[in-house]
């Protein structure tokens, strides 16, 4: 694939006026001429981009204040703040020590709601008031100014910020593409539960993000194809992508988050795409969403190669019935060919979004809290793919474990500890790190058990080799050490995780053992991690 497609792709981004959704208003004091651009809507989905004025080029704020000081003399301290009722309480953007006569400010406004903002459901029209103010300026001399702008829903995307009256180019229709980003949501703890079932259920530990081979990424895609086709997911029908750049019905949508896919097992072209990204990004590969008109489709980069699915293959209308996992494959690859050549020849109508590398801009997904009945149904749509049980959730002991619980790892001359029940055990999950020799992992994904035997004489020689091997895979780990007790941290794209272990010295080298959680559960999870811990013998 031609390697300017993603710059190019990145540079529309991040050049594209957002102005055709802004309006115009003029105040003045006699002492001040203010001209205000105001944004149209903002979507909670993407309140963090808002937020943040290095996202994206600074693309998306409220509103930007033009002021120009047209007296003849130099104002002192001039401050500018603003207030969304209910939403946002007053808040000073800037104060300038000195305005002089003839000089122009622009102040932009990136509003920071509130984390709860991505669970409103319903669109509503809000009020931004703005107060422009100076040393020893008279109350008739402030400068007041409101206006009014949609907060649509958490699920509403809107394709682009241009007027619809004024679009005319695919630029102008995938204006906001890079903002689809914030509907790929891989740290969602009911994603992350999902994938973590699809590996062990469907793909058997299949670890491609580790292997980085394009054959193991291509086998964890057809197992997320698979996962769906198994639960009878139902493709709801190509609708909602835009197919022309006159197609105004489709500039906004409502798309389900990968959760609400997954739970109500059905999806639109564009919400399948986000899902298979979300699955994705969460097993650490690099996911790729490709538009062309009318349809989108997933798929990931590694090793620099592209590779796509087509998604919609579970039951699509005009697709020829439920299509295999192979063939939805080779579909998907037949279109990413085209996709290419269309691409390279300069036709806009086929671009894709890199979620990582816009993540990397600032485009990050939405905070979404665990749920207990989505996990539920995750549970039923799991059983649905061999008609068993499924692995436990916390504080369900009702249900049985996926395999019946091993009471402990031991070895006749290395560590063993006790496995509490309902955990999974696999043994050598990871091909190429021969020293990893075993995983136990908790019915919550996320707390684990690793268990090393490295071949070398002494514990900093065995926890240099595990660090040298952590590099290789994009991560670090740091520790200390207290006798044959280890504390410590590892460090990856996804994250920090914290561990408590011990070691010992057997016949052929070092045996580590170490349990721990993702720094944000740690402390949630540690009365389990301290049982594993003291049981470790």
């Amino acid at each position: 694939m031609n390697s300017k497609l993603i710059p190019i792709v990145v540079t529309l981004i991040g050049a594209l006026c957002f102005g055709g959704s802004f309006f115009l208003t003029n105040s003045s004091s006699g002492d001040l001429d203010v001209e205000i651009d105001k944004t149209a809507f903002i979507m909670p989905a993407a309140h963090r981009v808002y937020a943040n004025p290095d996202a994206l080029n600074g693309k998306y704020y409220l509103f930007k204040a033009k002021i120009t000081n047209n007296s003849n003399t130099t104002l002192e301290d001039v401050t500018v703040k603003y207030r969304i009722p209910d939403y946002i309480d007053w808040t000073e953007l800037t104060v300038s020590g000195e305005m002089f006569p003839g000089q122009t400010l622009v102040i932009p406004c990136y509003p920071k709601f509130k984390d709860d903002i991505t669970q409103k459901t319903t669109e509503s029209i809000e009020k931004a008031e703005i107060e422009i103010s100076w040393d020893d300026a008279e109350e008739d001399d402030i400068i007041e100014e409101e206006f009014t702008f949609k907060l649509t829903n958490r699920n509403e995307y809107v394709y682009t910020g241009v007027k619809k009256e004024e679009i005319s180019t695919w630029s102008d229709v995938y204006d906001n593409d890079a903002l689809i980003a914030c509907f790929v949501t891989p740290n969602d703890p009911v994603v992350k539960y999902y994938t973590q079932n699809l590996q062990e259920k469907l793909m058997k530990g299949e670890a491609a993000s580790v292997s980085r081979k394009p054959e193991d990424g291509v086998k964890f895609l057809a197992g997320i194809y698979e996962g769906t086709r198994k639960s009878h997911m139902v493709y709801s029908g190509t609708k909602g992508i835009p197919q022309s750049t006159d197609d105004v019905q489709s500039m906004v949508q409502q798309v389900r988050l990968p959760r609400e896919v997954i739970t109500g097992n059905t999806g639109l072209c564009i919400e399948l795409s986000c899902l298979y990204a979300s699955v994705l990004s969460a097993a650490g590969i690099d996911p790729i969403i490709y538009m062309v008109p009318g349809h989108a489709y997933p798929g990931f980069k590694m090793n620099g190669q592209y590779y796509a699915i087509e998604a919609t293959g579970i039951n699509g209308e005009g697709l020829g019935g439920i299509m295999s996992a192979e063939d939805a494959f080779k579909k998907g690859q037949k279109q990413l060919e085209e996709f290419i050549q269309r691409s390279q020849s300069g036709d806009p109508r086929y671009t894709l979004i890199d979620i990582h590398a816009v993540n990397q801009q600032g485009a990050t997904a939405m905070d979404l809290k665990d749920n207990d009945f989505m996990r539920k149904k995750v549970d039923d749509i799991v059983a649905s793919w061999s008609g068993g049980q499924t692995v436990n959730q916390p504080n369900n002991p009702r249900k049985p474990a996926i395999n019946p619980p091993n009471p402990t790892i031991r070895t006749s001359t290395g560590l063993s500890f006790a496995i509490p029940n309902g955990w999974q055990t696999m043994m050598r999950p990871v091909q190429d790190m021969p020293i990893l020799t075993a995983q136990v992992i908790a019915p919550d994904q996320m707390t684990t058990v690793s268990v090393f035997d490295v071949p070398v004489s002494n514990t900093q020689q065995a926890l240099a080799t595990i660090n040298q091997y952590f590099y290789n895979y994009g991560m670090e780990m740091q520790y200390q050490s207290n006798g044959n007790g280890i504390a410590g941290q590892t460090y990856s794209q996804n994250g920090t995780f914290n561990w408590v272990g011990k070691t010992i010295r057997t016949k052929n080298g070092i045996r580590f053992v170490a349990v721990g959680a993702p720094d944000y559960l740690y402390n949630q999870n540690s009365g389990i991690i301290n049982q594993v811990y003291n049981s470790i013998r």
